[in-house]
């Protein structure tokens, strides 16, 4: 599961950029500013680009992976599964 590091409408606040500034200038539309303010990570890497831009971040300082239990029987077992089956 990726997860925020940072708060990033606060972030963005540091930089002069509120939902008003992002949205007229076409950086970041009104559905992303709600993800941001959400903790929602489903963003584009295009998002990501430009928050990385805007921020002055790299990838890194702004998201975070954790492994959920989720994560692990979702994605890493169906590894295993095939990993199994091809032995």
């Amino acid at each position: 599961m990726l997860q925020y590091k940072i708060d990033v409408i606060p972030e963005l606040a540091k930089v002069g950029i509120n939902t008003t500034t992002a949205k007229k200038s076409g950086i970041f539309g009104q559905d992303t500013m709600r993800k941001f303010r959400n903790g929602d990570t489903k963003i584009s890497l295009e998002v990501l680009n430009r928050l990385c831009c805007v921020l002055e971040m790299q990838p890194r300082d702004i998201i975070k992976f954790i492994e959920t239990d989720e994560d692990r029987e979702k994605i890493i077992s169906k590894i295993c599964d095939k990993t199994i089956d091809n032995h």
